[in-house]
């Protein structure tokens, strides 16, 4: 019987799972949804039983559709969502909750991570220190509970905590550790020096492992608890980005990953690790390659919040949907350039390249004769400066995409998609949504166990281009003046952003 390969991915308020064959077409796919609380302001947890009891939801419902399945499964390949901080004791058992890439209570130790080695972390890790990463956490958790801390024997993401489930074994991913402070980009390992900087004990980090690595078995337990046959292999995954990039075919230096969601997401593959304290550089799943490139706030969000903040009351979803065709037809019908306006998209703050939290979105521009049309269309033109601004960035690390591949719901909008390939001067190649991130884990998975050489069999059966705009020559000329614009506004204005949170102005205090 053919060989079938399970791809599990974990997000942040959900699961999926995809069973694929060897020739990478997607025979079943399963999700369970659950939850994040926020017990006290900036908080957002999670129980990692709640990722465990999802992973054996979706397998046992995808397992009783296609019972022969059980014993084709060659190999199993896990994903999820990156820098979640799941504390374990010595037995293997949960301690607290897990704190999400979303709680920003380790703010003030982010800050001063940064403030007295921002730089150095950066030169080896690829990122300087923020909130959202796994470190500024632990140093949270050791202040805050500390009886917690002195119990903790391990340290998981999520994709190394359902590894560990499945195998008993406390392995982290190249890709997803990658993430986390304390790795050593160049050198595919945790950096002692950091460890010690930080203040943290060694031992709480997981072994690492290359991606498509074979690091155990699924044990007696995690088979009699999911379906699957005990002894299946299971390799050491990814970071959900990386996996999702290897399920669209991005696997090469010429070819930029862009994520349109309600945030957006570019990552560019390149052959020698670079570093950026301005960008996130960790290694892709495809080995031998870093990815490059960053997070920005203004996406599908942005359209939402000017399509709210243009309709009068409060439109239901359905007619949400209809105000914003609307609008967008309206910005369709202005030319490039917005009537002169431009936007920062830093509606709730900005990652890369700016890393500032307290940016915030401006209109700059305005005058008595812009229209409707002209505010919509320059929030989609701030959105794809935001874009370019991340490509001029890793460019002067050497990183030149060809083209940027994108997904999402927000590439269903042509208009935008024409704007962000005016904007970038590069083609947009919108692909057909496929099975993303867990996919992307079942064809590492094949690889991990030898039924493929390389990825290109699996990804090109499935990797389908649905639309591919040209950039626009006038309308590029005139995207080049404006991000001119664009990238001067922030730097004059980034000293007064704190006062808008700190209305006495005294930034001195904050600081």
């Amino acid at each position: 019987m053919d060989p079938l390969f399970l791809g599990i991915d974990v997000g942040t308020t959900s699961a999926k799972t995809v069973l694929a064959d060897l020739s990478g077409a997607t025979l079943w796919t399963t999700s369970a949804p659950y939850r994040y609380e926020s017990p006290e302001p900036g908080s957002a947890e999670q129980n990692p039983e709640d990722w465990w009891d999802a992973v054996g939801i979706m397998v046992r419902e995808l397992l009783s559709r296609s019972p022969e399945a059980r014993h084709r499964i060659a190999a199993v390949g896990v994903s999820g969502q990156g820098v979640a901080a799941a504390l374990l004791d010595d037995a293997g058992r949960p301690l607290r909750p897990a704190m999400l890439w979303l709680d920003v209570r380790c703010s003030g130790q982010a800050e001063l991570l940064n403030h007295d080695s921002g730089d150095r972390i950066a030169r080896i890790s690829g990122k300087r220190p923020a909130a959202y990463n796994v470190e500024p956490k632990l140093l949270w958790l050791k202040e805050n509970e500390p009886q917690i801390w002195k119990k903790t024997w391990k340290v998981m993401t999520t994709t190394a905590y359902v590894i560990f489930r499945l195998t008993r074994r406390p392995v982290m991913n190249y890709s997803d550790g990658g993430i986390l402070l304390a790795y050593d980009l160049r050198n595919n390992c945790w950096s002692e020096e950091l460890i010690e900087l930080m203040g943290l004990p060694p031992s709480i980090y997981c072994d690492l492992a290359p991606c498509a690595q074979v690091i155990g078995e699924v044990t007696p337990e995690a088979a009699a608890f999911t379906g699957l046959a005990e002894g299946t292999p299971v390799i050491a995954g990814g970071e959900d980005t990386s996996s999702a990039g290897l399920a669209i075919g991005v696997t090469s230096s010429g070819a930029a990953l862009l994520s349109l969601g309600s945030a957006c997401t570019m990552y560019i593959p390149i052959v020698e690790p670079a570093v950026d304290p301005r960008l996130l550089s960790f290694p892709h799943v495809v080995e031998n390659l870093t990815l490059i490139g960053g997070s920005m706030v203004g996406g599908g969000n942005a359209m939402d919040w000017i399509a709210r903040a243009l309709s009068p009351g409060a439109p239901s979803k359905d007619e949400a949907s209809e105000i914003l065709a609307t609008l967008t037809r309206e910005a369709a019908a202005v030319p490039a350039g917005a009537g002169s306006v431009v936007f920062l998209p830093y509606l709730a703050g900005e990652l890369q390249p700016i890393n500032d939290g307290f940016a915030r979105g401006v209109f700059f521009g305005l005058s008595l004769s812009t229209r409707r049309g002209e505010l919509v269309r320059a929030v989609m033109e701030g959105s794809a400066f935001a874009i370019r601004h991340n490509l001029a960035v890793a460019g002067s690390q050497g990183a030149k995409p060809e083209r940027l591949v994108a997904v999402g719901g927000p590439t269903r909008n042509d208009v935008w998609c024409q704007i962000i390939a005016d904007a970038t001067r590069l083609p947009v190649q919108v692909m057909e949504e496929n099975g993303g991130a867990p996919l992307g884990d079942a064809v590492l998975a094949a690889k991990g166990v030898g039924l493929i050489t390389t990825y290109q069999s699996m990804v090109e059966a499935h990797s389908r281009r649905r639309r591919l705009f040209e950039p626009q020559h006038d309308a590029s000329e005139r995207y080049d003046q404006l991000f001119e614009v664009y990238t001067d506004l922030y730097p004059r204005l980034k000293d007064l952003f704190p006062r808008l949170a700190h209305p006495t102005g005294n930034l001195g205090q904050q600081a």
